[in-house]
């Protein structure tokens, strides 16, 4: 009896328009892959439990379990609805409307097939011979109960579809809600939204406390640029005048990926007080994440600047005592002198310096100055005149030459190598551009520290001539690449630079 009524009641059960609405189904599925990936696994997931719901049925008709059968049958044609009200939904809002020029909040769209879902269940119960009335008003008092219950969460939904409604926050946006909570925005869902911190911690806040608090937009979309400012103090003994003059030119001369060229830093003066003049460096700031490497970047260049004008940074201090008195040499005179010798030694080390005795030796050594650079810095540009000649201590630094409005790169220096020597002695124009790769130590050698010298042994003007040229012929030939004899008519020109720029 069982083996006999089961093809007919599943005959009975099954209707041609299920097959329809199935492939309809499986026809959207593989139409919305592209826009959501996995649409397919949910649609022959439901359309799975469709099939099994109505074998059930069949076997329950079979049984004798008509009310069952009928029971999960209408569980089957609703789990059907369900699927095909999803993919409606995810076509219009997926493919129809972004055509549209109009991209809704991920969140309307949840809503709204929310609400397709509530009311496809409500039909269906309707169908079913349910009087929908006597069901709202016997769950009145539930709902308030619930709504009550449930006022944070609910407002927190709220919340969460007004932001995406006004576009107040983006997905990408950097949001600073306090002092310790500052970071990316990854996810804006119902109930919450998410944050990533610059410590790759994931932050969730509650919808209603972004709606209900103060958010400051600090990158992403929303904010492209943000105002940073870093402060810094300088002896009162220096022209403010000076100090801005030289931090704004050496960072308008300096280029950094994550921060703004245009408007370019600017140096201020804020406040007289505790016995320093205060500053700030302000600067736009294109990357959020990149904030603290810009202000560390911004320091550097601080620091280097004031060694190289040979400034005392200050710090604020209330009272200060300071008392003299003789006292032997210490360990800070031995390291000086220490480091008079290793100039020594670098300077015996270059064939320029060569024909200079000892005692030139030790004296220009004294003279030398100590300048740091860090990465990017300018030390020279090509075309300007030149007074200084560079040794590198530690660093690289790349040598440029500029042409036609473009940059073609000659060589790259290191520890031991001298630049600059050709201006330096001769007072011509700098024939490259030379700039710091990473961080850069050198000993700069000033025109000055060379008059004493000269003056004193006229003879040396020839020997410098003679080296001088030999250098020049060798970088002409590595940058041409064309070997030539000019050694001599070189030498000749080179000589009479020397005498007339030091007047010998």
């Amino acid at each position: 009896m069982f083996a006999t009524k089961l093809p007919v009641e599943w005959l009975l059960l099954w209707q041609t328009p299920y097959a329809i609405w199935m492939a309809c189904a499986v026809v959207l599925g593989i139409a919305l892959r592209p826009v959501a990936a996995r649409v397919m696994v949910f649609t022959i997931q439901l359309l799975g439990l469709f099939l099994v719901l109505l074998a059930a049925a069949a076997v329950a008709n079979a049984g004798g379990s008509v009310d069952v059968g009928r029971a999960l049958n209408g569980i089957a044609i609703l789990l059907l609805g369900m699927v095909l009200i999803r993919q409606v939904g995810l076509v219009v809002f997926r493919m129809l409307v972004p055509r549209l020029g109009w991209h809704p909040p991920r969140i309307l769209e949840e809503i709204l097939i929310l609400i397709a879902y509530v009311a496809w269940v409500l039909l269906r119960l309707s169908i079913a011979g349910l009087d929908l009335g006597s069901l709202v008003a016997s769950t009145a008092v539930l709902t308030a109960v619930l709504a009550f219950a449930m006022q944070d969460t609910l407002g927190n939904i709220l919340s969460g579809l007004a932001l995406q409604l006004d576009h107040s926050v983006h997905i990408g946006d950097w949001i600073e809600i306090d002092a310790e909570t500052v970071g990316e925005v990854i996810q804006v869902q119902w109930r919450h939204t998410a944050v990533r911190t610059l410590f790759g911690e994931k932050i969730v806040i509650p919808n209603s406390q972004l709606m209900k608090g103060q958010v400051k937009l600090v990158g992403g979309p929303s904010v492209p640029r943000r105002l940073i400012a870093v402060y810094f103090y300088c002896d009162a003994g220096i022209r403010p005048a000076l100090v801005t003059s030289a931090v704004e030119q050496r960072l308008r001369q300096t280029s950094l990926d994550m921060i703004a060229s245009d408007p370019a830093p600017t140096c201020l003066v804020t406040d007289f007080s505790e016995g320093v003049v205060t500053y700030v460096v302000r600067f736009w700031l294109l990357d959020p994440m990149a904030r603290g490497r810009a202000e560390s970047l911004i320091r550097q260049h601080i620091h280097a600047t004031f060694q190289h004008e040979g400034w005392t940074m200050a710090a604020p201090a209330r009272y200060l005592s300071v008392s003299r008195r003789l006292r032997p040499k210490t360990g800070a005179d031995a390291r000086a002198d220490e480091s008079v010798a290793q100039r020594k030694r670098a300077l015996s080390s270059i064939d320029l310096f060569s024909p200079l005795t000892e005692d030139e030796l030790h004296e220009l050594a004294g003279r030398m100055s100590p300048q740091t650079y860090v990465e990017g810095s300018l030390l020279a540009r090509q075309g300007e005149t030149g007074d200084q000649l560079y040794l590198i201590v530690s660093g690289r630094v790349v040598v440029w030459l500029e042409s036609r409005g473009g940059r073609q790169r000659l060589a790259e220096l290191g520890p031991g190598d001298i630049v600059g020597e050709m201006s330096l002695m001769t007072g011509e124009p700098r024939r490259a551009t030379l700039t710091a790769s990473g961080s850069l130590v050198t000993y700069v050698l000033a025109k000055s520290d060379f008059q004493d010298i000269l003056e004193q042994r006229p003879e040396l003007a020839e020997a410098f001539a003679q080296l001088l040229a030999q250098r020049n012929k060798e970088l002409t030939e590595a940058r041409d690449n064309a070997p030539g004899n000019r050694t001599q008519h070189d030498e000749t020109a080179i000589l009479a630079h020397i005498r007339r720029l030091f007047r010998l």
